[in-house]
């Protein structure tokens, strides 16, 4: 029934002549319609309620448990309503977010993004166990297990987590283990070994290195950096460390030359560490790009660069370095007009036969990193339990 309706009957509820039949059917009304309960509140407030007999209408004081029966049920209603909109919105945003995320490319996009940035920053590191979780209202979470590989073992040192908006990253949280991350690995950029006025100071850091590796044991491997007097070719870094090492060593990062690494804020600061280089792995993968095009291993460093320049945002979360200073689109350029060129290497293996390259001529600067027990050998199984 309306409120037009409902007029006659207020009225006849002021005289005190409602049957009990329409003092129900009011009462219900009342309780549904905000209009007709203002209207109950006003007749109450100005005492308007005429005494009725018991048989024929309902007193103020039913009156008002009516009025607060239907003020708690609208109550209920509007907080139903809102919980129940709030759900609906919720699923919609997860549902569109899963359409955005994995039935488009952006998903696959993304991770191959935040893979290039981890892996082109932390010399040694690279990322396995990736896990994407989909969010609601177009948010992405990627998480990353990173790993350092010390002769054959591969070792987890953190994990980062990717907060996405859209296709924009909004957080990176970073969680080494025990809280810290250890950078033990430096390079020299040969421009600023030629220019450095004490012509003894890469050599004496070196000295210690291969003192070091000297003093190790047998059974241990090793993880080391080494910086070369020139950017080389990869191929030309080949060949000079197949004459000294077997073939079972290679290396499993390069400090790519990106012309930038002798300028910036702290051209006073010798060596080049993992605060400032750029570099790739060996098993350099980008997902995102494989299954259209096949690339060269020249090809796909210039691209790794192409992709780092296109989302500058996210490299600048996972470097410490000035903003001003990353210039990814110039060093991009750089290395498409000049080539993939390489000034250092990191090297793991058997602690004596990486002490070989003690006398390789073209190596001015050496550094240690982490040392092991021997693991240079094969196991028929293995695994990790969590």
């Amino acid at each position: 029934m309306s409120c037009q309706n409902m007029q006659h009957q207020w009225t006849k509820y002021k005289d005190g002549t409602l049957t009990d039949a329409e003092v129900e059917e009011l009462e219900r009304h009342t309780e549904e319609c905000d209009e007709c309960m203002n209207y109950l509140q006003n007749l109450l407030d100005e005492e308007e309620i005429q005494p009725v007999t018991a048989s024929s209408t309902f007193d103020q004081e039913k009156a008002k448990r009516s009025m607060i029966r239907a003020k708690w049920r609208q109550r209920f209603t509007n907080v139903l309503t809102v919980l129940s909109a709030f759900i609906l919105l919720w699923l919609g945003g997860s549902f569109l977010s899963a359409i955005y995320y994995s039935f488009t490319p952006k998903g696959e996009y993304l991770r191959t993004v935040d893979k290039a940035a981890i892996e082109s920053a932390l010399p040694n590191i690279y990322v396995q166990n990736s896990r994407t979780e989909t969010k609601p209202f177009f948010r992405l979470q990627n998480e990353y297990t990173l790993y350092k590989e010390i002769g054959q073992a591969q070792k987890s040192v953190g994990q980062y987590t990717f907060h996405h908006l859209f296709e924009r990253v909004t957080n990176v949280d970073k969680n080494f283990l025990n809280d810290h991350y250890n950078m033990k690995l430096s390079f020299a950029y040969p421009e600023r070994v030629k220019k450095e006025k004490d012509a003894s100071f890469y050599q004496k850091w070196s000295n210690e290195t291969w003192g070091a590796l000297d003093q190790l044991p047998e059974g241990t491997v090793s993880e080391i950096a080494l910086s070369f007097d020139q950017a080389y070719t990869m191929e030309e870094i080949e060949e000079k460390l197949s004459s000294t090492l077997s073939s079972d060593i290679s290396p499993v990062w390069y400090a790519l030359d990106t012309g930038y690494e002798a300028k910036g804020s702290d051209t006073s600061n010798p060596l080049v560490d993992l605060t400032s280089s750029f570099g790739f792995p060996s098993m350099l993968e980008l997902p995102f790009y494989e299954e259209k095009e096949t690339f060269t291993d020249e090809e796909r460093v210039v691209q790794l660069l192409k992709l780092l320049a296109d989302n500058e945002r996210t490299v600048q979360q996972i470097r410490w370095m000035n903003p001003d200073e990353l210039q990814l689109t110039n060093r991009y350029k750089f290395v498409k007009k000049n080539g993939v060129k390489i000034y250092g290497i990191v090297l793991t293996g058997p602690t004596k036969e990486l002490l070989k390259l003690k006398n390789e001529p073209s190596i001015t600067y050496s550094s240690l990193g982490e040392v092991e027990l021997w693991n240079w050998f094969t196991r028929p199984t293995q695994g990790t339990l969590h």
